[in-house]
């Protein structure tokens, strides 16, 4: 019995890291990477909310425990931040939980076929995108308020030649970047240095980077802080919708 109702579950493993995965829909595949407080259930039901919208939903649990509490999330995350898969600081560097998911990429667009998957990242999780764009498969990948290195607002936690190669990529994989104006943890330095670093492919019409700041002093875009974007008239998930549909399905 799975851990998530209605979520199917089942063990991925790949270098020497193994993962529970939540699963749900169908569709084209779309790799969904929890925030800081853990799997929280704001998470599931942004999953779940993606997947009655014709994606099928892969959640890797990454720490914490399923439908973890955020506040325990919280403070359990000095743990989580001394484990070696986790880039906090180094600017120029990739997380070593990049590697197994980026062959989860490869395994989602196996099992579920068209032109290619989607991945979100938020928050902590956020810039594992930048890392998983070396991944052919990942057409549609979605930065939520990337917040590390922490206290270097213009750093980035992927090496130069990672993003060098995802902006020469013949493709039209496209990244959507998504922030609160106010947010001191992911500030607009962070995005500015994207913008420099990802050129739009020779003849194609979308953009390689495409950023979207709202307006306030709030933090998570897609769950936590959802409600505030919309009373900023800002509807980050449909905007998320959107780019998947506009990669995964025309």
């Amino acid at each position: 019995m799975s851990a998530i109702k209605g979520f199917s579950e089942e063990t991925f493993t790949a270098d020497d890291r193994t993962f529970t995965l939540f699963r749900k829909g169908e569709g084209p595949g779309v790799i969904l990477l929890h925030e800081l407080p853990g799997l929280t259930q704001e998470t599931v039901e942004f999953a779940e909310w993606i997947a009655d919208r014709g994606f099928h939903v892969v959640m890797p649990l990454l720490f914490g425990r399923p439908l973890q509490n955020p506040i325990l999330g919280l403070l359990k995350a000095p743990f989580v931040c001394i484990r070696k898969e986790f880039n906090i600081l180094a600017a120029g560097k990739s997380s070593a939980i990049t590697v197994p998911l980026r062959a989860l990429c490869g395994k989602v667009h196996a099992e579920r076929g068209g032109p290619g998957i989607g991945a979100i990242g938020m928050c902590y999780t956020g810039g594992f995108v930048f890392a998983m764009m070396l991944e052919a498969s990942l057409l549609a990948p979605v930065a939520a308020q990337p917040s590390l290195p922490l206290f270097q607002p213009d750093a980035l936690d992927v090496e130069p030649e990672v993003l060098a190669f995802a902006s020469s990529r013949e493709d039209t994989m496209s990244l959507l970047g998504l922030r609160f104006k106010d947010d001191f943890r992911c500030p607009a330095a962070r995005f500015q240095r994207l913008e420099k670093s990802l050129q739009n492919a020779a003849g194609s019409a979308r953009p390689r980077f495409r950023s979207i700041t709202v307006p306030g002093k709030a933090h998570s875009t897609l769950t936590l802080d959802y409600q505030t974007a919309l009373d900023q008239g800002i509807d980050t998930r449909e905007l998320v919708l959107q780019h998947l549909r506009a990669q995964l399905h025309d």
